[in-house]
């Protein structure tokens, strides 16, 4: 059995080598990430790493942590639903860092605690965690690993409305570039698109710490659509391992109809194929989510289904307003809202 502790920081070479070198491992488990939405919730690292008895590591679980009035919050991982759960190499270090982490749930200074699964591993055993509330979502895939005729191959996995769109845009006039300094413009829109639907937007700090962590072009690409020389639609995606995440969208609301986000993924996603990247991930999806679910699939996707374990201690919480959490605790997650007293009616 192995023996688990906390995260230091002497501790960032072991981690990165360990959870680069994992198979399957997600941006969002790598230490570039960890960094980054530390840094942007405000919060204290709390990972747990799992080491034999010469301190190799054997398992990690990336965790993080925020204080609030409702006492202490723990995430595997914040920050827009970003996946947590456990790296490891062996059954001995999941159990182990299992044990571990229950221990904390079960803890008096815990208030809440949840941990989201990695939907390229091997879904944890519900039995094995403490909880309170389970909720789910679709992950999506689509599978980029074609080394020729790329074009043709992605067009074929396509739902044919789909192709249609991607043909429309590439007869509207758009040129496509690689513009990796165009994170204002990103900024811009994302902020003018969510004010519209009444989203919450990425604080500014997301914008500008982005290249403090992660390195253009290597680690993320920003595809622009231009029409008459003007950007109307930008994709931000970022490159780990064999994946392709699709992070951040954004379109001129008087283009949407044109269809550049369309031609913008369809060519990002030929780029990654030949460069040999193998997963283009879509993010998770809310079943309740019918036309984002839809137009996701339509890229040809594969639907993976990940859960939410979420542990209440403080029964208060319950009692509390959306806002009220989201004032206290921020990009974390603390409890599915439907649960809140203010909607059970």
């Amino acid at each position: 059995m192995y023996q688990v502790r906390k995260f230091r920081s002497s501790d960032d070479a072991l981690y990165a080598n360990f959870v680069d070198r994992n198979e399957g491992s997600l941006l969002f488990q790598s230490l570039s990430y960890l960094k980054l939405i530390r840094e942007l919730t405000s919060s204290e690292q709390e990972t747990l790493l799992a080491v034999d008895q010469v301190g190799t590591i054997k398992g990690v679980l990336p965790l993080l942590s925020v204080k609030g009035e409702f006492g202490t919050v723990y995430n595997s991982l914040p920050y827009y639903g970003s996946n947590g759960g456990i790296i490891s190499q062996d059954d001995d270090a999941v159990k182990t860092l299992l044990q571990s982490y229950n221990d904390l749930v079960r803890s008096a200074e815990t208030a809440a605690s949840t941990l989201i699964e990695n939907p390229l591993k091997t879904p944890l055993s519900g039995d094995s965690i403490n909880h309170s509330l389970l909720d789910s979502r679709i992950g999506q895939f689509t599978n980029i690993n074609h080394s020729s005729n790329v074009d043709e191959k992605l067009m074929e996995s396509f739902h044919y409305k789909t192709r249609n769109m991607v043909r429309k845009a590439q007869k509207s006039g758009f040129s496509i570039e690689i513009e990796n300094d165009s994170l204002e413009f990103v900024e811009e829109v994302h902020n003018t698109n969510m004010k519209a639907i009444g989203g919450r937007a990425k604080k500014g700090t997301f914008f500008s710490s982005v290249p403090k962590y992660f390195a253009k072009e290597k680690d993320y690409k920003i595809w622009v659509a231009r029409f008459e020389n003007e950007p109307v639609s930008a994709l931000l995606v970022f490159y780990y391992q064999e994946t392709v995440e699709y992070y951040l969208p954004v379109t001129i609301e008087k283009f949407r109809d044109r269809q550049p986000l369309s031609l913008l993924i369809f060519e990002a996603m030929k780029e990654a194929a030949l460069r040999g990247y193998q997963l283009w991930n879509w993010g998770g999806t809310w079943a309740s989510q019918v036309g984002v679910h839809r137009f996701k699939k339509r890229w040809g996707t594969e639907d993976r289904i990940y859960n939410y374990y979420t542990q209440i201690n403080n029964k208060e919480i319950y009692k509390a307003s959306s806002v009220e959490l989201l004032e206290q605790y921020g990009d974390f997650f603390v409890v599915p809202f439907q649960f809140l007293t203010e909607n059970s009616g």
